[in-house]
């Protein structure tokens, strides 16, 4: 199809204010997307993956082009730490594979016994968390340099990562740091837990970070940046860290995580691509991996998502339409092709004459039908009457049974139903105080 504008015009008609605005940061040339999907990502409320799904999703990122997939935590139980070892054993072409530790012994050898070569060791670093687990900034130093060790001693490739480290005293966070790269991990990553960061308040804290650790070190050590959605923000954080140096962001398919989510795959990837840093992904396969995850993780997407959603690439309006067919970029930041999709025209109470024309055309297929102007209008009548005769009762009728279902498949237990359990098998040692009197008359 002919457009309008030629490439070369298109270069004076859009300001591209991104490159303006970094022209002068030293952006990484590319960068290596680490995958939480199938370890953050199944905590996201009344999830629950199948051996086969990890399986299949692992493969897929493999094929996709994912540098690093988080597959699970071995020490939790004999079952995970059997997936684990099962989906190390499936051989993935291009992806490493690594499990999560405690700076503990015993998690170390639940990640020998699951046959990784590679693992994250992590923990909470903020005083809260200290508090909490009642260690002192020394005490955690201490834990953190003996557990590398013990893992180097043991052949693994040890990446090192401050939980909630985005609300650690930063002394405490640089020394952690530090203790973490003098004893042997190869890569740290930031953790930002709860999602309280914002893209300045990230560029911040990863240029200090830089400045004080990163560049007092002899080799090379690369940093990871690990965000969370509670405000919206771990997409934005997650490529500013980017921008400010980190080589590898941690990402989940559709965004899914505990709470609000993660920073999701597909958005990252292709914004990052967008500004010229090579992620590695095929972004042409991005909407079967976010269809399949989604089928998987039985959370249902919203149509408005970015990249992967039935809307991300749809118009109804007229004006879109129109300014669309003289050149899709007036209303599209890239091309759908891009991302694996296709471009969308809804007919409805916004369409004008011009899109009405255009879906005539591509349509029924009468490209040198010569329609009078009378007949147009007419028909664009009939298009927007038609759309809004629609029932908004009987949209509200479906809207309702989705929720409803939406509730089913998301339930989880209540206070109510908890504490009748707790109730169930504790009474015999609750004190007498505290129990229930029996009231008479």
């Amino acid at each position: 199809m002919s457009y309008k504008f030629t490439k070369e015009e298109l270069e004076n008609l859009l300001v591209d204010y991104n490159k303006i605005a970094l022209k002068d940061l030293d952006l990484p040339k590319e960068v290596c997307i680490w995958d939480e999907t199938l370890r953050d990502g199944e905590q996201s409320p009344t999830v629950y993956l199948t051996l086969d799904e990890k399986i299949h999703l692992a493969k897929l990122m493999d094929e996709i082009g994912v540098k690093i997939i988080a597959v699970g935590y071995p020490a939790v139980s004999e079952s995970e730490k059997t997936i684990v070892k099962t989906i190390v054993n499936e051989d993935c072409k291009n992806a490493s594979i690594v499990g999560i530790s405690r700076p503990r012994k015993e998690d170390i050898d639940a990640c020998i016994d699951a046959d990784l070569q590679e693992i994250v060791i992590f923990m909470p670093i903020s005083p809260i968390f200290m508090k909490t687990l009642k260690l002192t900034e020394q005490q955690e130093l201490d834990q953190i340099e003996s557990a590398i060790l013990y893992a180097k001693e043991n052949g693994f490739k040890v990446n090192w990562v401050s939980e909630d480290g985005t609300r650690a005293e930063y002394e405490h966070l640089k020394n952690v740091f530090l203790t973490a790269i003098d004893a042997g991990a190869e890569r740290i990553v930031l953790g930002d837990t709860v999602g309280v960061l914002t893209p300045y308040s990230t560029a911040y804290l990863i240029k200090k970070i830089k400045a004080d650790v990163i560049q007092t070190q002899k080799d090379l050590i690369c940093m990871g940046i690990h965000t969370h959605n509670d405000f919206g923000l771990a997409v934005a954080n997650t490529i500013t860290g980017v921008f400010e140096g980190c080589c590898y962001p941690h990402t989940c398919i559709n965004g899914y995580g505990e709470r609000a989510g993660n920073a999701a795959l597909e958005e990252v990837a292709t914004i990052l691509e967008r500004m010229g840093i090579n992620t590695g992904i095929d972004l042409t396969k991005l909407p079967e991996l976010s269809e399949v995850c989604e089928r998987y993780f039985c959370k249902p997407l919203s149509q408005y998502k970015p990249i992967v959603g039935d809307y991300a690439f749809s118009h109804e309006s007229g004006l879109h339409i129109a300014a669309i067919l003289a050149h899709p970029l007036t209303y599209e930041p890239i091309n759908p092709h891009m991302v694996g999709r296709r471009r969308t025209f809804y007919l409805g109470k916004f369409s004008g004459s011009q899109s009405i024309l255009h879906a005539l055309k591509q349509k029924i297929k009468v490209l040198d039908l010569d329609i009078p102007d009378e007949i147009i209008k007419k028909i664009v009548n009939e298009v927007k009457k038609k759309h809004e005769e629609t029932s908004k009762e009987e949209i509200r009728r479906s809207f309702d049974i989705i929720k409803q279902e939406l509730k089913k498949i998301t339930k989880g237990v209540s206070d109510k139903e908890f504490f009748e359990i707790v109730n169930k098998y504790a009474q015999p040692y609750v004190p007498e105080d505290f129990k229930p009197k029996n009231e008479e008359g």
